[in-house]
């Protein structure tokens, strides 16, 4: 009698799962892991997102064991997300157990599901949406409810749509109505987009920092503890990001422009210990600090609204710029004075040694 309650309880857990990522209502059946034949539904498709507001053409692998794998190439070489398909009563069930890299499992609740037309194409209209990479594309489309997620078997001669991407790393301006802004992508994934408007005794910095992908022209921004967000590459030189307005969580999209060799905007001397110390600042919010005759780059990031800043140090031992560097982020407090920048407590290194030393320093 315990075996059956527990059986009952387990079976209605999954069923909740289910519903609560939104996609999967039929039965659950057999899946890729418990060999099951798919091979109705196995081959290759291709989805156009253009009409779900992508410009962007993924595809679709399905095994006749029941195995899932989607790609940004027809052969496949590169995993944006997979995982394994279980049958249900009316359609088939997707179960995610990677998704960018990262793995996932079934108490993530990531699943999709599609039921299969009389063409032979999928139909993902019955769930929210699928996971492809950093990004995730919805099942129907707002302003047309007709336009749906199809997925549609690749014919044969098919000619690959074109998945490079323009888009260059590097630090990218733009100009909104009193704030002036910065956004630098970082090889590891990470950045920082800095609003800067005048304040009172100097400029008043509010950061954003977060984690990025990118494919062909979609820009997938994700901040840190926000949902993600979709930015645009326009060119080599150009993107379109939605920044927030000030003092509402409103986003209006600019146009941001590739910024060329970054320029000097402050120069702030002291020491520590007796040793003299040289922290110079850039426009892309980097900074480069000199102690003992031992130099360090990255990247600094104030916040005028706690009066505190940040530094990302450059890799130690790679040299590798961005947010995901270092695990402990050495902190200090700024303020400005009669247009005079002084920062305390700024953790400065002397030597190859990776202790750091507390130092003021100020411009002059």
């Amino acid at each position: 009698m315990k075996k059956k309650t527990a059986g009952f309880f387990l079976a209605a857990l999954m069923a909740l799962s289910m519903i609560l990522a939104g996609c999967g209502s039929g039965e659950e059946g057999q899946g890729g892991s418990g060999g099951g034949d798919f091979s109705a539904v196995a081959g290759d498709y291709y989805l156009d997102l253009s009409q779900l507001g992508m410009k962007l053409t993924i595809y679709l692998r399905l095994s006749p064991e029941g195995a899932f794998q989607f790609s940004n190439t027809t052969d496949f070489a590169v995993n944006k997300s997979s995982g394994t398909v279980q049958q249900g009563t009316e359609e088939y069930i997707m179960v995610y157990s990677s998704v960018n890299g990262e793995e996932k499992s079934v108490s993530d609740g990531l699943t999709s599901s599609f039921t299969v037309k009389e063409d032979g194409s999928l139909d993902f209209s019955g769930c929210e949406r699928i996971y492809y990479g950093s990004a995730t594309a919805v099942s129907r489309s707002e302003e047309d409810p007709s336009v749906v997620l199809t997925a549609v078997p690749l014919p044969e001669g098919y000619q690959e749509l074109e998945t490079e991407s323009d888009f260059v790393p590097g630090t990218y301006t733009a100009q909104g109505e009193g704030i002036s802004y910065t956004l630098s992508f970082y090889e590891d994934s990470s950045y920082l987009l800095m609003a800067v408007a005048q304040g009172e005794n100097g400029p008043a910095y509010t950061p954003e920092t977060g984690s990025y992908g990118v494919s062909t022209t979609q820009l997938a921004l994700t901040p840190a503890g926000l949902s993600r967000l979709s930015g645009e590459v326009i060119s080599g030189t150009e993107l379109l990001i939605p920044v927030a307005a000030e003092g509402t969580e409103e986003r209006t999209s600019l146009t941001f422009r590739l910024q060329g060799t970054a320029e000097e905007t402050a120069v702030l001397t002291g020491q520590t210990g007796g040793t003299a110390v040289t922290v110079t600042l850039y426009s892309d919010n980097s900074y480069r600090s000199s102690a003992g005759g031992f130099e360090e780059g990255g990247v600094w990031v104030p916040d005028s609204a706690s009066g505190t800043f940040k530094i990302y140090p450059d890799h130690p031992e790679t040299g590798v710029r961005g947010l995901n560097q270092i695990a402990t982020v050495p902190s200090g407090a700024f303020s400005w004075e009669d247009g005079r920048l002084t920062l305390t407590d700024f953790r400065v290194r002397a030597s190859e040694s990776l202790s750091r030393d507390k130092a003021a320093v100020s411009q002059e």
